[in-house]
């Protein structure tokens, strides 16, 4: 479903494209958790290292699944939130099948991606 971009919208899509810039991987993508115009997080997808080991590249966290352990470590109430998600090419970030559920697992009520809307 699209819907047009308020201005809320907008600015909690202009921090996730400010925050996507932090991001040193080839597809630099931001996300911004929301709830009650209250800015619960910012994350941007980055490469963790080993869980054992400690020291090199493990494998990608994505921005949304970052943002959410970010919110989460902080006993943050993340339920009902609202994310916004900005892929910093101008390709539409829709949530990978494995953030998708994350994203229903912890009940998030809506998902903006560069302008569209899935509402839950």
């Amino acid at each position: 479903m699209t819907k047009l971009l308020s201005s809320r919208t907008k600015k909690y899509m202009s921090i996730a494209k400010r925050i996507s810039l932090n991001s040193l991987i080839r597809f630099r993508v931001g996300a911004v958790l929301v709830k009650r115009n209250n800015v619960l997080s910012v994350a941007y997808n980055i490469r963790k290292t080993h869980p054992k080991f400690g020291s090199g590249n493990y494998q990608t966290l994505h921005a949304e699944g970052h943002a959410l352990c970010k919110a989460l470590r902080t006993n943050k109430n993340i339920n009902n939130a609202t994310i916004y998600i900005y892929r910093n090419n101008g390709n539409l970030a829709k949530p990978c099948p494995c953030c998708q559920k994350l994203l229903d697992t912890f009940n998030i009520k809506a998902i903006y991606s560069d302008g569209t809307t899935d509402d839950f």
